[in-house]
Formats: C-alpha cells, sequence, structure tokens
C-alpha cells in the first residue's frame, strides 16, 4: 500500500486544524451568555450556555410597576428570548467548525487509491 505523502500530510495538517477549530469551539460554547431586556429597560435576564438564568435585574420601580404574576410571565418571557439568542449563537459557532476538510470520505477515497496502486 502506498499512499501519497503530500496528500497524506495535507490531511493530517487539516485534521490538525479541524481539532484545534473544535477545541476553540468547546471553549467558546461553554462561555456563552446571552442577556435579554424588558421593553422598558426594567428587568433583564441573562442566562448561560445551559440556559440557565444566571443573573436577574429588577430595578425598584419595576417591583410597583408590575404585579407578581406580571413580572413572572415577563421573567419567563426574557429567560426564553435570552435563550434563543444563545441558541443562534451557538449554531454559528458550530456551523463555523463543523465543515470539515477534508472529510472522513475523502480519507477512505484517499486509503483506497493507495490500495489500487
Amino acid at each position: 500500500m502506498v499512499i501519497d505523502t503530500d496528500s497524506y500530510s495535507v490531511m493530517l495538517t487539516e485534521l490538525e486544524r479541524q481539532r484545534t477549530e473544535l477545541d476553540r469551539a468547546r471553549s467558546s460554547l461553554a462561555e456563552l451568555t446571552s442577556r435579554a431586556v424588558s421593553a422598558d429597560r426594567l428587568v433583564s435576564v441573562t442566562v448561560n450556555a445551559r440556559g440557565l438564568p444566571v443573573d436577574i435585574s429588577i430595578e425598584p420601580i419595576a417591583l410597583r410597576r408590575y404585579r407578581a404574576d406580571a413580572l413572572s410571565t415577563l421573567l419567563t418571557d426574557l429567560a426564553g428570548q435570552a435563550d434563543e439568542a444563545l441558541r443562534t449563537r451557538r449554531a454559528a459557532i458550530l456551523e463555523a467548525a463543523a465543515a470539515p476538510q477534508p472529510t472522513l470520505a475523502d480519507l477512505r477515497e484517499l486509503l483506497r487509491d493507495s490500495d489500487n496502486d
């Protein structure tokens, strides 16, 4: 079995680049947060990479403006908005790391071609 060393070297370099990119993406994903703010800017919710609230900010005037049930609904809605924005950012990061070249199919083809030589 003879493998074209230039092709093999290119593949190894690409695989290393992919691994580096995936490590960077994993790190970026773990650190993501997203914040949503109410239209009146009195209430905000920040969620972490898992979509869990990590910070809730309520201006004192909001406690007088909103009834408890309305404030509860607003907090839930803001957490959902922040999580949705986070999903969009997460998808963009994963998309940037997800289209590696060459693919496993390329590697198989390279090995198959080298077997025929």
